[in-house]
């Protein structure tokens, strides 16, 4: 039997590796990860002074306060594949293929240093140069001074003060030649799409972990911080005793806010029909989202809705999931789509109803009382049957109490009744559902979002009319169960100034 040995070429795996599909925010991103998972608490990243390398991009480094590594540990983790993939991660630790740190760095950089304090031990450091490699085989080398690339990194890091400490860790990348800028600002303006992905990312370590880019701090965002929450349910896998958990999100109409900003920041990252669908944890760590993974398609009235789910970094989970490399793609286990499915159904038709009936079901605070009523939206959303079968449609509600009585005023007037009624008729049929679609879809409009004073007022003269046929009681019980009354809050300053009794409600 003949034998042969089939050694990769570095060069030539090593290109391959560098082509694996991060960018700047995903390479960092997975760098942070490896920090994560020793116990960093600060994490800073920076680079050279454009001011003195005229717009050039020199170096970038991440610098973190965690427990440091060995002489051992960093040719471990030097090391293509590491301890594989089939080792029990620990609680904190965010890796799976030995491969993150490597091919993260080499997708951005043709040299890497490592430089490392572990408490009670040395300064060691070690690169891992790809041309160097090239020529002399699989080798790594440390440096003869390192405090001398320490200085350089101190005099960016906004807390140098981090190097004095009993441990800590730099990853150090040199000759970027996949970072491609033309100017200070468009690096700067790359810079902020990282922070914001890392506001997104990271966002459930926001008590435990201080990230900052050139200093500036990443202020991190909950996607959910406004949303009607369902509780959350365990689902077990096919064997073994792991669990992953489901917890589903609702969004507010933008009715239930007293300006459009408020609204807005429940997409502050991205669009909210980018946002729609899963949101997928891997150890608190957001590894996808923006999609429905393929269950259902994206359309416009499920916006509101987003759907957390938690997994951990178990290999039973990592293999079922279908985690990749990078961190950035899952896919739903075969054995889980039902469960998964019935659940999202519930979340789903909860969202419809939101965005299309402004939640359907509104609950007015007065005093201290919750009444729970059904609310007359404005507009209908309708089954007609036509020629090619049923088709749905907007139309306007006529028995809305404002529409309704309009057409109660002019009673006697069948002719106004009449041609009021065309008019209606004639929005419905000429409304522009394509073209609000594709504009909203590409966040071109919104829908005008007033104020709650100035909805209020409005309020008022519609009372002041309702009063004349009614008395004020039964005119106020119609008022707050309409669009758009039916989002105002009232308290006993308002009921007094609108003539409403509140022992009476």
């Amino acid at each position: 039997m003949n034998k042969f040995k089939v050694e990769p070429q570095p060069g030539s795996i090593l290109g391959s590796l560098r082509s694996i599909g991060y960018n700047l925010k995903t390479a960092l991103s997975d760098i942070i990860d490896n920090s994560i998972a020793a116990e960093a608490k600060r994490i800073e990243i920076v680079n050279n002074d454009f001011k003195q390398s005229a717009d050039r991009l020199e170096w970038m480094a991440i610098i973190d306060d965690g427990f440091g590594m060995t002489m051992k540990d960093m040719i471990k983790a030097l090391t293509l594949g590491g301890e594989g993939i089939e080792l029990e991660r620990g609680d904190a630790d965010l890796g799976r293929f030995g491969l993150g740190l490597k091919t993260a760095s080499l997708s951005q950089c043709i040299k890497l240093t490592l430089i490392s304090k572990k408490e009670k031990e040395t300064i060691n450091s070690l690169v891992f140069d790809l041309e160097y490699i090239d020529k002399n085989g699989w080798e790594v080398y440390s440096l003869e001074q390192p405090e001398l690339l320490i200085k350089k990194i101190k005099s960016r890091v906004e807390n140098n003060g981090i190097f004095d400490g009993k441990s800590w860790t730099v990853v150090y990348w040199e000759k970027l030649d996949k970072i491609k800028i033309a100017s200070a600002a468009s690096f700067y303006s790359e810079l902020s799409k990282v922070r914001n992905h890392f506001e997104l990312i990271y966002h459930k370590f926001k008590n435990t972990l201080d990230i900052r880019l050139n200093g500036t701090v990443v202020s991190y965002w909950d996607p959910y911080l406004t949303a009607v929450s369902s509780q959350t349910k365990l689902f077990k896998y096919n064997s073994g005793d792991d669990t992953y958990s489901l917890k589903g999100h609702v969004l507010k109409h933008s009715s239930e806010f007293q300006n459009k900003s408020e609204y807005e920041n429940q997409s502050k990252i991205g669009t909210f029909n980018q946002n729609q669908g899963f949101f997928v944890y891997r150890n608190r760590r957001l590894i996808y989202y923006g999609s429905w993974l393929g269950l259902f398609n994206k359309e416009h009235h499920y916006i509101l809705g987003r759907v957390e789910i938690n997994l951990s970094n178990r290999l039973e989970s990592d293999l079922a999931w279908g985690v990749n490399i990078s961190k950035s793609l899952v896919s739903i286990p075969r054995f889980a789509e039902a469960d998964i499915r019935a659940e999202c159904n519930k979340i789903r038709a909860e969202a419809n109803n939101t965005f299309r009936f402004h939640g359907g079901v509104k609950r007015h605070k007065i005093r201290k009382k919750n009444t729970e009523t059904e609310i007359q939206p404005i507009w209908n959303f309708e089954s007609k049957g036509v020629k090619s079968g049923d088709k749905n449609q907007y139309k306007i509600n006529i028995k809305h109490p404002l529409f309704d009585g309009f057409l109660k005023k002019y009673s006697a007037d069948k002719t106004m009744q009449k041609e009021f009624k065309q008019v209606l008729r004639y929005i419905e049929n000429y409304l522009p559902i394509d073209n609000i679609f594709a504009r909203k879809a590409n966040n071109e409009v919104e829908q005008p979002v007033e104020e709650d004073i100035e909805i209020f007022e409005k309020f008022k003269g519609f009372m002041a009319i309702y009063k004349e046929d009614m008395d004020v009681k039964e005119a106020f019980t119609i008022l707050v169960n309409i669009e758009p009354f039916n989002s105002l809050s009232f308290d006993e300053e308002r009921l007094k100034e609108i003539g409403v009794d509140s022992s009476k409600l």
